[in-house]
């Protein structure tokens, strides 16, 4: 795959955001069309479903709600795993060709493969946390601060912006699918159970979900900031280099 250059034989920059959302676009299309989808945004709201109602009486916002966000870390981890980690290694062949004789540039491809699924994670989180957070504030005890909670949302958000973008990185630098989904199942997991115990909390999923009930309750601390600055810097170091090795590997 070739890179669009102009006359001058430097790479055009300057021929418009068209390719790109073509490809987000198509590609969210094709995920929100997937079954996968529907399962899992079933199961993730009935599940909540019951653990609200489980908790009438005797549960905490702050508790119920931290312990909804943890699917997402433990759980439906898994979902996310698979579906990032295919994203490109998956399609090396048609899509490739595809989008090569539409010439689109590399960069266009492949921002635009990190774009639709960061934003499929994000929409189904937002969407499976509205209800959770719905049938939370219910609970008789409202241990919960308006500011801590969103800001409870949004760093389990930066979480899994973290793990979608080293998804579509590994789907970049690995040789197949499969290679690229059991490696980031143990990075993962490694992160979020081994990390804390190696003096390497703040990169770990697991030290976040501890904080949350805190968080959510309005108190924060520095190390809380330190995990989001962390999640955020491997994100864009997961897109930057993964897009640079795109850029000059060939397909």
């Amino acid at each position: 795959m070739m890179n669009r250059v102009d006359s001058s034989g430097q790479p055009d920059r300057g021929l418009g955001l068209g390719p790109f959302w073509a490809i987000v676009q198509a590609d969210l299309r094709s995920l929100f069309r997937n079954r996968i989808t529907y399962g899992w945004l079933l199961a993730a709201v009935l599940i909540q479903v019951v653990r609200s109602l489980g908790s009438r009486g005797t549960g905490t916002v702050s508790a119920v709600v931290s312990s909804g966000l943890g699917d997402f870390i433990y759980v439906w981890a898994l979902v996310i795993i698979a579906l990032a980690a295919s994203s490109v290694s998956s399609e090396a062949g048609e899509l490739a060709d595809s989008v090569m004789s539409k010439s689109v540039t590399r960069l266009d491809y492949i921002l635009a493969k990190f774009t639709s699924r960061i934003s499929y994670t994000l929409l189904t989180y937002f969407v499976v946390t509205a209800v959770l957070v719905g049938l939370g504030l219910r609970l008789e005890v409202g241990d919960y601060d308006a500011l801590g909670l969103a800001g409870a949302i949004l760093l389990l958000a930066l979480a899994l912006v973290m793990l979608t973008a080293l998804g579509v990185g590994l789907s970049i630098v690995m040789p197949n699918t499969v290679t690229a989904i059991v490696t980031l199942l143990v990075l993962w997991y490694s992160m979020t159970v081994v990390f804390p115990a190696v003096d390497l909390g703040l990169l770990s999923p697991g030290s976040l979900l501890g904080m949350l009930p805190d968080v959510i309750k309005g108190i924060w601390n520095w190390e809380v900031w330190e995990t989001a600055a962390g999640f955020a810097i491997v994100s864009m170091a997961s897109i930057g280099l993964s897009s640079e090795y795109f850029n000059l590997k060939d397909i």
